[in-house]
C-alpha cells in the first residue's frame, strides 16, 4: 500500500510539472509528462479492492482536483489557438481581397479566358 501511495504522490508532483508547462504553453512537453502520469497511476490503482481505494481516497480526491486544472488550462489553450486560427483566417481573406483588386488574378481565372491570338 505504502507503494501505491507512493506512485500518486510521483502521478501528483508529474500532474503539477504538466499544469506548468501548460501554462507556459509547451504543449508537447505536457503531452509527454500526461502519458506517464496516466501510465503511473494506472499502475497504482490496478487490482485496488474498494477498502483500499478508501485508504487512498484523499490522495486521489487531489489528483482529481488537479486534473481538473489541468483540463482547464488545456481548454483555455485550445480557445486560444481557435481564435487565433479564425484571425489568420480572415487575414487571408483580406490579404487575397487586396491582391484581387491590385490586378492580380488567380491562377483558375486566368486559365478561363479565351486566347484571341492563338
Amino acid at each position: 500500500m505504502a507503494r501505491r501511495s507512493s506512485m500518486l504522490d510521483e502521478a501528483i508532483i508529474i500532474g503539477h510539472q504538466e499544469l506548468d508547462f501548460l501554462v507556459a504553453g509547451d504543449v508537447y512537453a505536457a503531452e509527454r509528462l500526461a502519458q506517464s502520469r496516466e501510465r503511473i497511476l494506472d499502475e497504482a490503482v490496478r487490482g485496488l479492492s474498494g477498502d483500499n481505494l478508501d485508504l487512498l481516497a484523499e490522495k486521489l480526491v487531489e489528483m482529481k482536483s488537479l486534473h481538473d486544472k489541468i483540463t482547464g488550462e488545456a481548454r483555455k489553450l485550445r480557445q486560444s489557438l481557435k481564435q487565433d486560427l479564425t484571425s489568420m483566417k480572415r487575414q487571408n481573406k483580406r490579404i487575397a481581397g487586396y491582391s484581387y483588386g491590385a490586378g492580380n488574378l488567380p491562377r483558375l481565372a486566368m486559365e478561363r479566358f479565351v486566347n484571341k491570338k492563338g
